[in-house]
């Protein structure tokens, strides 16, 4: 097969795939039937393109538990991140090496009315690059930013009229129900309310 998809090395840990509607259509897939979980083509697809990215660009997700993000792009393709997952978050995705999630937005807790969602990031310079960017945006929703030994959180509404999806490109979207006691448990809330403006303020 042709190889034609378009790969970013985005860091060490984390790899963009971007597919055009004619990538989609050699590789005889489309986003609305994408599913690593329930499709053989899917995997083939998400496969061969990681084959190519270790021989291309140096990606090798070898056997790390990989978190896959599939987003659908307005000119008919699509692009997704894979990020080689680490401690803490590994342990809540179980089985499979691969978690893939073709919606970034989703509720975190069950029960919290408002949409929010969970953002990891490895150090605090990357953390304030993106509160930068939002504070920049104006951002105005609610923002909490939690911290353990090794990674930084940021818990923060998703407002329809702000797009939060560039996020992806600096950290990983923790997308499971149970991670809100993780947080409780074992992290230290830093900043509450406004974080973004006041972590933003503080360290710029």
């Amino acid at each position: 097969m042709l190889f034609k998809v378009e790969l970013r090395l985005v860091n060490e840990n984390k790899l963009k795939i971007i597919l055009t509607n004619e990538d989609m259509d050699s590789y005889d897939i489309t986003y609305e039937e994408m599913n690593y979980d329930d499709n053989m083509n899917t995997r083939h697809v998400l496969r061969e393109i990681l084959d190519k990215a270790k021989n291309q660009i140096g990606f090798d997700a070898g056997s790390e538990k990989l978190y896959v993000q599939a987003h659908r792009d307005k000119s008919g393709g699509c692009f997704m991140y894979v990020t080689k997952m680490g401690s803490p978050s590994q342990q809540y995705h179980q089985g499979d090496p691969y978690t893939y999630e073709k919606k970034f937005r989703s509720v975190l807790c069950s029960g919290v009315k408002k949409k929010r969602v969970l953002y990891m990031f490895g150090n605090s310079e990357t953390l304030l690059e993106v509160c930068n960017q939002l504070n920049s945006a104006n951002y105005s929703g609610r923002s909490d930013i939690f911290a353990d030994d090794e990674k930084y959180y940021l818990y923060i509404d998703d407002n329809r009229d702000k797009s939060v999806d560039f996020l992806s490109e600096y950290g990983v979207l923790i997308n499971n129900p149970f991670f809100c006691f993780y947080l409780d448990e074992h992290t230290k809330k830093i900043m509450s309310s406004d974080a973004v403006k006041k972590f933003s303020e503080i360290f710029k």
